[in-house]
């Protein structure tokens, strides 16, 4: 077993916010790190959310639910969204379960 530490971490940059997925994106993270995202999401004076989500080796139900809730907050309130990065895990996921046609509907680029 490796030492990946499963993280989701918010990062406020003017009006950019910034997110990063690493690791296993599940229950824990979501219940643990995702509090953080929403209150940040919530923040006035943003324009666009950005996603690193490169290093993300899986992701469950849970973990996919803040990806879909990312971006339906953020495309409610008119933010732009941007994913720098998709991890061929991640991209598997959403294909099997229908995720990525649905953002793509909201605008964002998902490979495939």
């Amino acid at each position: 077993m490796d030492d990946v530490v499963s993280t989701l971490t918010v990062e406020r940059r003017a009006d950019e916010l910034r997110v990063v997925l690493v690791g296993d994106i599940d229950l824990r993270v979501r219940d643990e790190q995702g509090p953080r995202l929403w209150s940040a999401l919530a923040e006035p004076g943003l324009a666009r959310v950005v996603v690193d989500a490169g290093r993300v080796r899986f992701a469950d139900s849970s973990g996919m639910s803040v990806l879909v809730r990312l971006v339906r907050d953020a495309t409610e309130a008119g933010l732009g969204v941007e994913v720098l990065a998709w991890s061929d895990a991640l991209c598997d996921a959403l294909a099997v379960t229908g995720i990525d046609t649905w953002m793509r509907e909201h605008g964002v680029r998902v490979p495939g």
